[in-house]
């Protein structure tokens, strides 16, 4: 798993840089780091850093557009918080899982 946390903050690195794809990438990679968030939490949260400031800065032509991207753009920042919180519950939800397993035994 700590294979696909570095994949996933190469590949959001790797989105700024890209001009018209890089919104793709960024949610391609935030995806990659909710999966990898149970096992290397601290690489996943600097990649969710990323592309949360990769969405919120970088991509606000899309919040010039009222007319057509306005609503996008609070989308695509909304979608990176909430993969976010999904790899948090999933992170805990495995703590209290060994945490129940360790009582029994």
């Amino acid at each position: 798993m700590s294979t696909l946390s570095i994949v996933a903050l190469v590949s959001g690195t790797l989105s700024i840089f890209v001009p018209m794809g890089g919104i793709f990438i960024a949610m391609f990679s935030s995806i990659l780091a909710m999966l990898a968030f149970r096992s290397q939490p601290i690489l996943a949260a600097i990649t969710f850093g990323i592309n949360i400031i990769n969405a919120s800065f970088l991509s606000s032509n899309l919040a010039t557009r009222e007319t057509v991207f306005g609503d996008a753009y609070l989308l695509l920042i909304a979608f990176h918080i909430v993969f976010l919180l999904v790899g948090i519950v999933w992170r805990l939800s495995k703590q209290g899982f060994q945490k129940n397993t360790q009582r029994i035994l």
